[in-house]
C-alpha cells in the first residue's frame, strides 16, 4: 500500500503539470502533437516501470502493422490507453464524448485527431464516427478503439459492441486485435497497484472483406479464447 501511494501520488502530479504545460501545444503545427503525446508516454513508462514496479512484455510484434489498420484493444485499465501511444505510431483514439470536457486533457486530444463518441445518441454517433475514422486512415494514422466499451475487469468476458463492425466494413482494411491483462496489476478504480509484469498481445489480422457478422464472430472469438490464456505475472 504504502508503495502504491507514493506511485499515485507520484503519477497524479508529474500527469497534470505535464497536461498543463501541454496547452501551449495546441497552438503548434499538427505534427507536434503526436510528440507531446510520446513525450507523455515516457514519463508515464518511467514513473510506471521504477516507481511502480510494473513492466510488460511484447507478443507477436509482427503483427504491429502500418498503413490503414484498426486496432481491436482490450479496455481494463489506463496503462493501455497511455502505453499504445509509445508502441504504434501516430494512434488516434476513439473515446466517449464526456472525455473532451476534461481540462486540458480534452484540448489536447481533439488537436491530435481524437475522436470522440456521444453514446447517447447511437446509431447517429457511430455515422458521425465513421467518417472521422475514413478520414483518419486516409492520412495515414491508425485508429484504437476499445469494443468492450468500457474498463473490463481482468479475465472477464463480456460481448463486443458492434460498433466496430461498421468502421472496418466501410473502410476495408484490417483490423489487428490486441489482448493483455494489464486490470490484473492496475484494475479499475483501485488505488492499489501491483508490481509485475503485463503481457500485451498483438493478435494475426482480421483480413478485410469478412460479412460485419462473420467480423463480430470471429473478434469476439479472439477476445474470449485470448484472455483465458492470459496469467498475471506478479512480482
Amino acid at each position: 500500500m504504502i508503495r502504491s501511494l507514493v506511485f499515485n501520488v507520484i503519477l497524479f502530479i508529474a500527469l497534470v503539470f505535464y497536461l498543463i504545460a501541454g496547452v501551449v501545444v495546441y497552438f503548434a503545427s499538427s505534427e507536434i502533437p503526436y510528440k507531446y503525446w510520446f513525450g507523455f508516454y515516457r514519463l508515464f513508462d518511467f514513473i510506471t516501470k521504477n516507481v511502480g514496479g510494473i513492466t510488460f512484455k511484447i507478443e507477436n510484434p509482427q503483427n504491429i502493422l502500418d498503413g490503414r489498420v484498426i486496432y481491436a484493444v482490450r479496455h481494463e485499465s489506463m496503462w493501455e490507453t497511455l502505453v499504445l501511444i509509445g508502441i504504434l505510431k501516430n494512434p488516434v483514439f476513439i473515446m466517449k464524448q464526456e472525455l473532451k470536457n476534461l481540462p486540458f486533457f480534452g484540448v489536447l486530444a481533439e488537436k491530435s485527431n481524437s475522436i470522440f463518441v456521444d453514446r447517447n445518441q447511437g446509431m447517429k454517433a457511430l455515422i458521425n464516427a465513421s467518417k472521422s475514422v475514413s478520414d483518419v486512415l486516409d492520412k495515414g494514422y491508425q485508429i484504437v478503439i476499445f469494443p468492450e466499451g468500457t474498463r473490463i475487469k481482468s479475465g472477464e468476458y463480456v460481448p463486443l459492441k458492434r460498433g466496430i463492425s461498421l468502421f472496418y466494413k466501410k473502410n476495408n482494411c484490417k483490423v489487428v486485435p490486441v489482448i493483455h491483462n494489464s486490470g490484473a496489476l492496475w484494475s479499475k478504480r483501485s488505488f492499489q497497484k501491483k508490481s509485475g509484469v503485463i503481457t500485451l498481445k498483438f493478435m494475426d489480422p482480421i483480413e478485410p472483406g469478412l460479412l460485419q457478422d462473420e467480423f463480430m464472430n470471429k473478434l469476439d472469438d479472439v477476445f474470449r479464447t485470448e484472455l483465458k490464456k492470459l496469467v498475471p505475472q506478479e512480482k
